[in-house]
Order: C-alpha cells, then sequence, then structure tokens
C-alpha cells in the first residue's frame, strides 16, 4: 500500500558522509537509512523525511520530530535530517520530520501536517503503529504541545526550548514579533490576541492530552525563547493531573541550543524514549 505521494533514499557525498561521522558517529553515518518524502496532508503536499536504522528486526517505534523556526527558516537539508534524525533513529526507532507546508501559519492549520504525518508513518511496515513518541525544539516544541491537544496517541514526547508563552518571547525576540506581524498583517477582523492565545501552550494548557509523558529541557542563557516558559507551563500541568509523568530539566547557562550539553541532552532523550517506548533504559 502506498503511504507517501513520493519517497527517494538519500545518498549523502563522500564530504557530507564524513562530517556525519565526525558530528555523530558511525552508528549513524553507516547504519541509518534516510528517505525524503512528500505526503498529502489536507489535499496540500508536504516534504517531510523518514530516518530509520539499517538493520531491523522486528517491528520498532515510531518518533515524530518537529522543526524549529519559519518558512524557510529552520528546514532540514539532507545532511542536518541525516545526523538529528538519525541519531534518533541509531537508538532503535523510526524517525518521520514534516517540513510543514509552504504557506507557513506558525502553529495554525500546519498543525495538522504533523498529526497527517504522525498518522501516515503509523503504518509503516517496519512501524509496530503503537508506540509512539514526539519531538520538538523551540518553534517545534510549540508544535509539539499544540498537537497533543488534538491526539490521544503519543505515548511520551520531549521539548527543548520549547516556545510556550508567545507574549512573552516577542518582548524578548524582536525577529520573532515581527514574523508573527509578517504572517498575520493587521486586517478587518483579525484578532491578534487570538491568535497568540491559540499557539501558547500557557493560555491552553488544559487541552494538553494527560496520558502523554512529557520531558522539557531548556537553558537559562536561551535568548530566543524564554526558560520561563517551560517552568510555568511544568507548573501549569502538574496543576492539573498530578499523576501525569511530566518533568523538567533546567540547564543553567544553556543556551537556545543547548550546544555545550549535547552529551547530556542526548543520553537524557534517549532513556526518556527507552523507558516510555521500549520500557527499559
Amino acid at each position: 500500500m502506498k503511504i507517501f505521494d513520493e519517497i527517494s533514499e538519500v545518498k549523502l557525498k563522500d564530504t557530507k558522509h564524513r562530517m556525519v561521522l565526525k558530528g555523530w558517529g558511525e552508528a549513524v553515518a553507516d547504519g541509518i537509512e534516510l528517505n525524503r518524502i512528500v505526503y498529502n496532508s489536507e489535499g496540500i503536499p508536504v516534504k517531510g523525511y523518514i530516518a530509520k536504522p539499517v538493520n531491523i528486526t522486528g517491528k520498532l517505534p515510531l518518533i515524530i520530530w518537529n522543526r524549529g523556526g519559519d518558512e524557510k527558516n529552520g528546514l532540514l537539508d539532507d545532511f542536518l535530517a541525516f545526523g538529528i534524525l538519525g541519531e534518533i533513529a541509531s537508538w532503535g526507532y523510526i524517525v518521520a520530520a514534516s517540513m510543514y507546508r509552504d504557506a507557513d501559519e506558525f502553529g495554525g492549520a500546519d498543525v495538522n501536517d504533523v498529526i497527517n504525518l504522525m498518522n501516515l508513518a503509523s503504518g509503516i511496515k517496519d512501524s509496530d503503529g503503537i508506540n509512539i513518541g514526539m519531538e520538538g525544539w523551540s518553534r517545534g516544541g510549540m508544535m509539539t504541545y499544540l498537537a497533543l491537544t488534538k491526539t490521544d496517541k503519543v505515548k511520551c514526547a520531549i521539548t527543548v526550548a520549547g516556545l510556550a508563552n508567545l507574549k512573552r518571547n516577542f518582548l524578548i525576540n524582536n525577529y520573532l514579533d515581527k514574523k508573527f506581524e509578517e504572517l498575520f498583517p493587521e486586517k478587518s477582523g483579525f484578532d491578534r490576541e487570538k491568535e497568540i492565545r491559540k499557539r501558547s501552550a500557557v493560555d491552553i494548557f488544559r487541552d494538553i492530552n494527560t496520558s502523554t509523558s512529557l520531558l522539557m529541557m531548556h537553558g537559562t542563557a536561551d535568548d530566543k525563547v524564554s526558560f520561563e516558559d517551560s517552568l510555568e507551563l511544568y507548573e501549569q500541568l502538574n496543576s492539573v493531573s498530578a499523576s501525569a509523568k511530566y518533568e523538567i530539566e533546567i540547564i543553567e547557562d544553556g543556551d537556545h541550543y543547548l550546544s555545550r550539553h549535547k552529551q547530556f541532552v542526548s543520553e537524557k532523550r534517549r532513556k526518556w524514549y527507552g523507558k516510555y517506548l521500549k520500557f527499559k533504559d
């Protein structure tokens, strides 16, 4: 059965392959298969990637990875997809990532591109179709929170520097404020405050599915998304459900990308997925 409208394998040139080998190791550089895909989301062709181990025995859990940025800023290319998605795939998962529709709504109808990819990718023959995780960094964190208001299929999720309060971050990130203005210029019938609230997890936290185990990671030196977003949302979610599994990791002096804490962040994420998708550390 055809799942994706288009699918083609990525073969990195020697230079890029050596860069992946140096940056992510042999398990990623030589142990991962990466494919570009195009899939249908509400009648719109959307681009993305699928990564999985070369050698698969049995069915694997699926992880949906949500990119950050806006429009073309933050798009994965073949090299980044091989490294970023390949790292997760090397832990024993199928990883699917959407680049979102070209008409970016920054957390509007494009959230459906995440849900539709999840539903399609769970039908891949190597996927167990049941154990599903989700991850998002920065704007991808916002997409993850919004997706969790629309589905109860995700067993666990991870956000890193997740955007949860747009109003707060417009004050510290002038680019983000201007980009939102460009995407949604003032016009008759447009309610800017309403659109901001619709995209801010701190305003809709009661709609986030409480059966999803959620890990939030954020650095205190993040100058793009305030670490207070994660703290605020963590407290709100715990006020809704004391039985849900929420964990927060605030990293002192960590920047937006937690670039000086890569090994710690990778190991924390690996163990979180292992605990909730494979039921072992």
